[in-house]
């Protein structure tokens, strides 16, 4: 009788050989998990040795590579119950070529094919999916093709069957499948939950620095606000209308029309004490008025006027710029920062407005911190940190103690630094500014972790937490280039080129800061775990001098203290044939600020 062995891959890793689960702990070997895990999802469940070689670990030499797929057919076997569960076949290896086979990643995905293809049974289609591909594996780069391609055809089966909601589940920025639900519920004359379903669409667009609605998607919404006389909008939705045509406007570069409808909108949410409204109208003109170089007149002018809101709406103004005095402090003069953060200290000391002492005793804080006065920074910091927790301020309060780690961090104080984080991760996942503040937390995190292994279940915590499509672009750029560098001194090359290239792409929209000094970094550290010290070099000292002239002199003083490290390293590498030692753990400088 033949064998029957079950592999599932969606929504975690399990396998059943003649009806047996095979224990947890038989996989305690990754290597062997992941051979079958490859081998699975292969056409025919068979490939190449030297595709297994190539996918499974890519940065090895053909004899270290050889010597893994030994130990990994062997662990597989062991765990499988015997020879005939991997079976080499010339220079191809085999799962279970003489059993009965079933992977439920292949049933579903051929399921998937068949009803798009016939055009019915879509939903007992869809219903298969058991959940993500091998989650425990998210950040294996062999796996993602996968993974993508079964998310992708699981959407066109949910689309094809109308189901909208699970549409918006797996891609919550779709933006046919919120028109169509929106459609829905106005055909059920449910307009409130039509205006909800927009209301979370435009939330996860504005999150990046203010992308707009289609238009087609403008207006459902605005048919849905329309209602009728018995129902009139809101006062909320008649601004978030405006401020939805006035994203429209940004993202085509009309600031003039931006401007005029942000301006309309912050009138009325002013009228009508509407916090939230508020605060998304202030963002919008300070997004016009940084494009046109105007950004501290506009700031000051709203600060002004917050002083003047009290506890309760003044945080709505001030968190709406948060993007905005970041990218001010990586393109501003750092002493024309802090004075000019002075100042308006002043008049919020003046007016007795302690969301406006707290604010800018924070950026006076930050811009001591990134100019290397540690002390200082520590006394602004802790001073903000004291006053967020008075006012109940979240996201105020996460934002100083991930400052005030960095500053520990950069005195060698790392444990305190760790529990400083932890602390801001908590208030973090409770704020408003989560998107901004999770991706920053997480890589100071990760600067912050003692380990190898330490770094890799830090990064792994990020990657389910910060989702790339709902978090801010420029707050993300630190966790990519954290990313980059912990993968490089892990020695996970290919992963560390993927978080690289999404940090050049992102940093290359804001030129002339201090990320592009980090991304150089980040190479750097790269061409040095590929055994290339003298272009490490070069590029440290690249990335030095640009962090000098950016004013930053811790992050130009790391990578100073790097390039002797290269230097030396060059000068005592072994010859041809005998292999490099990984990079040693006391490499890793303590945490400082890049961003």
């Amino acid at each position: 009788m033949r064998p029957t062995c079950t592999v599932q891959l969606l929504g975690g890793f399990r396998v059943e050989v003649d009806g047996h689960l095979v224990p947890t702990l038989a996989w305690r070997h990754r290597r062997g998990a992941e051979l079958v895990q490859l081998l699975a999802l292969a056409p025919g469940h068979r490939l190449h040795r030297e595709e297994v070689i190539d996918r499974l670990w890519p940065g090895l030499s053909p004899g270290a590579g050889a010597s893994n797929l030994r130990k990994a057919t062997h662990y597989a076997r062991r765990a499988l119950g015997g020879k005939d569960a991997v079976v080499a076949d010339g220079e191809q290896l085999v799962l279970w070529p003489a059993a009965e086979l079933r992977v439920d990643a292949e049933l579903a995905e051929s399921s998937f094919r068949k009803a798009l293809a016939a055009g019915t049974g879509l939903e007992a289609s869809a219903d298969l999916f058991g959940g993500e591909l091998l989650p425990e594996g998210r950040y294996a780069d062999w796996a993602e093709s996968h993974r993508e391609r079964l998310r992708q055809l699981r959407l066109e089966v949910l689309r094809a069957a109308g189901a909208w909601t699970q549409v918006l589940e797996v891609e919550p920025s779709d933006e046919e499948a919120c028109r169509q639900l929106m459609r829905s519920h106005l055909e059920h004359s449910e307009r409130r939950a039509a205006i909800r379903v927009f209301q979370r669409l435009r939330e996860i667009l504005r999150v990046d620095l203010g992308v707009a609605p289609e238009p087609a998607t403008m207006a459902v919404f605005e048919e849905a606000i329309a209602g009728d006389s018995s129902q009139p909008p809101s006062a909320a939705e008649q601004a978030q209308a405006l401020l939805a045509r006035g994203l429209v406007s940004w993202s085509r570069r009309e600031l003039d029309a931006a401007e005029g409808l942000a301006e309309s909108a912050r009138e009325l949410a002013l009228q009508q004490q509407l916090g939230r409204e508020l605060g998304e109208a202030s963002s919008l003109l300070g997004m016009v008025a940084f494009a046109r170089g105007r950004w501290p007149d506009r700031f000051r002018q709203h600060f002004d006027e917050a002083l003047e809101l009290g506890a309760e709406r003044a945080p709505f103004v001030l968190e709406a710029h948060v993007c905005l005095v970041q990218a001010f402090l990586t393109t501003a003069d750092l002493e024309a920062v802090a004075a000019f953060a002075q100042r308006l200290l002043d008049h919020a000391i003046e007016a007795g407005s302690l969301p406006g002492e707290a604010a800018m005793s924070l950026l006076i804080g930050e811009s001591q911190l990134f100019a290397g006065q540690l002390e200082e920074a520590r006394e602004w910091l802790s001073r903000a940190a004291g006053l967020f927790e008075d006012l109940g301020g979240t996201s105020g309060r996460a934002f100083s103690l991930l400052r005030l780690a960095e500053v520990a961090g950069a005195q060698g104080r790392r444990s305190q630094a760790s529990r400083q984080l932890n602390s801001a991760l908590t208030l973090a996942h409770q704020s408003e500014l989560a998107s901004h503040l999770l991706p920053r937390i997480y890589a100071a995190l990760i600067e912050t972790a003692g380990s190898g292994e330490r770094r890799r279940q830090v990064l792994a915590d990020a990657e389910r937490a910060v989702r790339p499509r709902e978090s801010c672009g420029p707050c993300s750029i630190g966790l990519r280039v954290a990313a980059a560098v912990a993968c490089s001194r892990n020695g996970d090359l290919a992963r560390s080129r993927q978080w690289l290239a999404d940090a050049e792409r992102v940093a290359g929209m804001w030129q002339g800061t201090p990320w592009q000094a980090a991304v150089w970094e980040a190479r750097a550290e790269l061409r040095r775990a590929e055994g290339d010290e003298v272009q490490a070099g070069a590029l440290l000292k690249e990335a030095a001098e640009l962090f000098a002239e950016r004013g930053r002199p811790l992050d130009e003083a790391r990578c100073l203290a790097g390039i002797g490290q290269a230097v030396s390293v060059s000068e005592s590498r072994p010859g041809p044939g005998r292999l490099r030692a990984p990079a040693s753990e006391a490499s890793a400088a303590s945490p400082s600020p890049r961003r």
